[in-house]
């Protein structure tokens, strides 16, 4: 790698983690759906509905081809592509005309976020080693959830004017843009190859797929917590909607907080961290699903949230420690791809279980994934002690 100066300074810091804004700007502008079907009164309302959803399908397909981009042209450049490609398509629907080029310039918008989707962690990983590291990895999700609270702040105050206007929040990717041009040295990967056997997806560490569907898993039942917590509020009649959507708002300062004090919490549990976080994520399913106050509810989502923030950030920083420089855009590209796809089986996945219990109530949901938290964690720890077990025989 080359030499880098002042890389522990602020500037420098948050180039790179203004990269990690990205993971939070797609789903913005969704609060100007309902003046948009307004205003497209011909078009089906579910074509309208869909410019929040149809980005992660561009995503999910340039996050496959980003490792092979990164090898071919480096970190910083695909950065500057990707920006600037999700910048041109974010701001381009406040100026179309109609829903079908808009839907165009969304899909467009979802390809140069994928670019970008996995290099925040790679490019950690590129320039911190030890602590450094793991503190940087919790500040990813402090100022991806700062992000997401300003920049959705921001939609509210512009769609009283037009849902127009909403699309001009994507100018922060243009900021970002010349912060990462002016700041951040390139990091050509192609001179970091190895002829390592490792140095391609079918040799990566099997651990990485082993936390790829750790990660599927909890981001399936994180995604059905956020689906079945209104219900549960309205359902039992201790809240109302409103109620229910400002309590799950929480997630996000608190998403920042844990962030800030990752790193502590890493030093101090190291890879113990990831399985503990799991069974507090199962009892604060568990808390939720028994709720019977907005109180119980809210602090179950409290604890899920402060929980769910540590197994997140643990398995991209796990991967990171395992996975050789050159491989590390790669494993993180993987993580992410299994990510989306445990998003989008969320809702079908849950329906074939609740089918096959005949009980598909809202608390009975939050159970089971309760459950596949418990279980996940016990096959960590036994997979833990065995591969420990089996490192030590190999080396006596």
């Amino acid at each position: 790698m080359q030499k880098v100066k002042n890389k522990h300074s602020f500037w420098f810091k948050a180039s790179i983690l203004s990269i990690a804004i990205d993971s939070t700007v797609s789903g913005v502008v969704s609060g100007a759906i309902p003046l948009m079907v307004k205003s497209f009164p011909n078009a089906p309302q579910s074509i309208v509905e869909s410019i929040s959803s149809l980005p992660s399908l561009a995503i999910m397909l340039a996050v496959m081809i980003s490792p092979f981009v990164t090898t071919k042209i480096g970190y910083k450049k695909t950065v500057l592509i990707g920006l600037f490609i999700s910048f041109l398509a974010g701001i381009a629907p406040a100026f179309a005309p109609n829903i079908y080029l808009i839907l165009a310039f969304r899909l467009i918008f979802g390809f140069g976020i994928g670019l970008l989707n996995p290099l925040s962690y790679s490019i950690v990983a590129y320039f911190y080693e030890g602590d450094e590291r793991s503190s940087m990895y919790g500040l990813i999700g402090t100022v991806s959830n700062l992000a997401s609270w300003i920049l959705t702040g921001l939609v509210g105050v512009l769609l009283q004017y037009s849902w127009h206007y909403s699309f001009l929040t994507y100018f922060v990717l243009l900021i970002i843009l010349v912060l990462v041009y002016f700041v951040l040295p390139e990091m050509d990967i192609k001179t970091e190859k190895t002829s390592s056997s490792k140095a391609n997806f079918l040799q990566m560490d099997h651990r990485v797929y082993y936390l790829a569907v750790v990660m599927f898993f909890l981001f399936m039942v994180w995604m059905t917590f956020n689906q079945k917590f209104g219900l549960l509020v309205t359902g039992k009649q201790f809240g109302n909607a409103s109620q229910a959507t400002y309590i799950l708002s929480l997630t996000a300062p608190i998403g920042m907080i844990v962030g800030v004090a990752f790193g502590l919490l890493h030093k101090w549990l190291k890879n113990s961290l990831l399985p503990i976080a799991m069974i507090v994520l199962a009892i604060a399913f568990a808390v939720t699903s028994y709720a019977n106050s907005l109180f119980m509810a809210g602090a179950g989502v409290v604890l899920a949230a402060i929980s769910f923030t540590c197994c997140s950030t643990s398995i991209f920083l796990r991967v990171s420690e395992i996975t050789p420089k050159e491989l590390n855009n790669a494993a993180s590209s993987v993580e992410l791809i299994v990510t989306n796809i445990g998003i989008f089986v969320a809702p079908y996945f849950m329906s074939m279980i609740g089918s096959f219990m005949g009980n598909s109530e809202s608390d009975t949901m939050l159970k089971v994934c309760a459950v596949i938290l418990i279980a996940m964690a016990v096959v960590m720890i036994v997979g833990g002690l065995f591969y420990r077990t089996k490192t030590t025989q190999q080396e006596a």
